[in-house]
């Protein structure tokens, strides 16, 4: 079944597309008043803001892009992969819609929806424009490094007292990309725990900009 998803646009041209990820047990319009809020300040943009494939097992209101809470790991990047090939899916078929390019494509995402971003990115033969991640790591580094096959551009941002996904292991994911030569930096938001703050609000939509 393909992803559902919402979308937000304006009767402009548009030039570029932005995916916006939801993390675990949210779903599709938890990110929809960041995406308006940056859609003022980047009218040839289309949003889309699409639902996980499925219902997350401890929140039956949200959504989850794979089971985080089931010991059987294989079981969990299978789930991964799947994810990784729905969004692939999506993204052929709105750049089909509006004759866009993989180069117009970015990729937002938040705790596991930078998971599932940085994945897919790094997975994809056509190289994207970039890579947000908020609140988020790589899932597997092993399973990561034999995936991938293009190298793409990368912002993580981070809160300094994220209670779910510590920062250190954001530095950790940081790291890894770095040593294979990805371009790749990072912000920490002081004060901040598992969330988006105005700072990072700000600090996202600079990095898009620049990549227009």
């Amino acid at each position: 079944m393909d992803l559902v998803y919402e979308e937000i646009k304006s009767d402009l041209k548009i030039n570029q597309v932005v995916f916006m990820l939801h993390g675990y047990g949210a779903d599709a319009k938890d990110f929809l008043s960041l995406a308006n809020y940056w859609h003022r300040f980047l009218p040839n943009t289309l949003f889309v803001a699409p639902n996980a494939p499925r219902k997350c097992q401890i929140n039956s209101a949200g959504y989850e892009w794979f089971d985080l809470m089931q010991t059987d790991k294989d079981k969990t990047i299978k789930e991964l992969i799947e994810s990784v090939d729905k969004l692939k899916i999506l993204t052929d078929k709105i750049l089909k819609k509006y004759n866009l390019k993989y180069k117009d494509v970015i990729y937002v995402g938040f705790s596991q929806g930078t998971m599932l971003a940085i994945h897919t990115a790094l997975n994809s033969v056509e190289i994207i424009k970039g890579v947000l991640g908020y609140s988020g790591k790589i899932y597997d580094h092993q399973l990561l490094q034999n995936s991938i096959n293009s190298k793409v551009k990368i912002y993580m941002i981070h809160g300094s007292k994220d209670e779910v996904i510590p920062l250190e292991q954001m530095y950790e994911s940081f790291d890894f990309l770095k040593k294979l030569d990805f371009e790749i930096k990072y912000k920490i938001l002081e004060n901040c725990g598992h969330s988006i703050s105005a700072e990072g609000t700000s600090e996202g939509l600079n990095f898009i900009r620049k990549l227009v």
